[in-house]
């Protein structure tokens, strides 16, 4: 086993000795390409990244709609998947809670000014109870 590990040990530094002794082993020439060849790929995927970034924004800049008839005012995470969403459509907002499987209209509020009013204002306006409430058993 002793024997096995130096053999291994010897193969393994041959390499390092020859380059020490300043012989220089045809392996040399491929180590130099593969240093050209890396900045080469290096420099291809930078190339490749920046044209997706690029791309990317370009899509959000100008293929996605902005300023359309449903406007996210705001939303509050309640858990991992749920939360509520503060949402105005033609000037009437909704109060939605979001799941993982089912969207639910929480509130209705009329028509109002075009005055920005904030989510936690519009939050604390909900009444005290709520139609929606489930009985106590």
């Amino acid at each position: 086993m002793n024997a096995g590990r130096a053999m291994g040990m010897a193969l393994l530094a041959s390499p390092g000795l020859a380059l020490a002794a300043g012989a220089e082993p045809a392996r040399a020439g491929a180590f130099a390409l593969a240093d050209g060849l890396g900045l080469q790929m290096t420099l291809g995927l930078a190339v490749v990244l920046a044209a997706v970034i690029g791309l990317s924004w370009l899509l959000r800049r100008h293929a996605l709609p902005r300023g359309g008839a449903i406007q996210v005012l705001g939303g509050l995470p309640l858990g991992t998947r749920e939360r509520l969403l503060l949402v105005e459509v033609e000037q009437v907002r909704l109060l939605i809670g979001v799941t993982a499987t089912q969207i639910q209209a929480l509130h209705v509020f009329p028509a109002s000014s075009s005055s920005p009013v904030s989510f936690k204002s519009t939050l604390d306006a909900l009444p005290a109870e709520s139609p929606h409430e489930r009985p106590k058993p």
